[in-house]
């Protein structure tokens, strides 16, 4: 063989070679990329079901509106209210304590949304039957989380108040009850 022909099957070799390795690593490129979108895509459904999650609480809250208005002023009525309706009513915090504990809402969300009637009711005195109601074991979380919401209280507040400007939300109108 003449030296032509041994240089000729070298460079074969290497432009082989080139094409075996450039494959190989747009695979390992392909498949980085598919995992990091894949990734986003994991945490966008996330984001995406703890909004749905959130509107479904929202919409599950509306349902209390009989109860609010009474709350509202703390009615004398609030004691005449039948026990699957109170249970219906604190129930929902409970739920409300399981997604927060679970992480699949945000506490101060919420906190922000939810709070203030749960701190309503707590206080009520005609929404208790018996004040010692509220102790009892079997609401253990709805008193959990009142008490940390109780805890976090002023840092929510200071959050509002340093937040509660027109330039931090524009012209956005405000839909829950306060």
């Amino acid at each position: 063989m003449d030296g032509k022909a041994i240089k000729g099957r070298r460079g074969d070799d290497m432009s082989a070679r080139f094409i075996v390795d450039l494959i190989q690593n747009l695979g390992i490129a392909a498949t980085a990329v598919g995992l990091v979108m894949g990734y986003f895509e994991y945490l966008r459904q996330g984001r995406q079901r703890r909004a749905e999650k959130y509107f479904e609480l929202v919409r599950d809250f509306s349902k209390f509106d009989a109860i609010l208005d009474l709350l509202r002023t703390d009615s004398p009525a609030l004691k005449k209210l039948k026990p699957w309706q109170r249970e219906r009513f604190l129930g929902f915090y409970e739920d409300l304590a399981l997604l927060i504990n679970s992480n699949l809402i945000q506490e101060h969300l919420a906190f922000y949304t939810f709070g203030y009637w749960l701190d309503v009711a707590w206080n009520s005195k005609n929404f208790w039957e018996d004040q010692k109601n509220r102790e009892d074991s079997y609401w253990f979380l709805l008193r959990q989380l009142h008490f940390r919401m109780e805890a976090q209280r002023d840092r929510y507040k200071a959050f509002v108040e340093r937040h509660d400007r027109r330039e931090s939300f524009g012209s956005v109108r405000r839909t829950f009850r306060f």
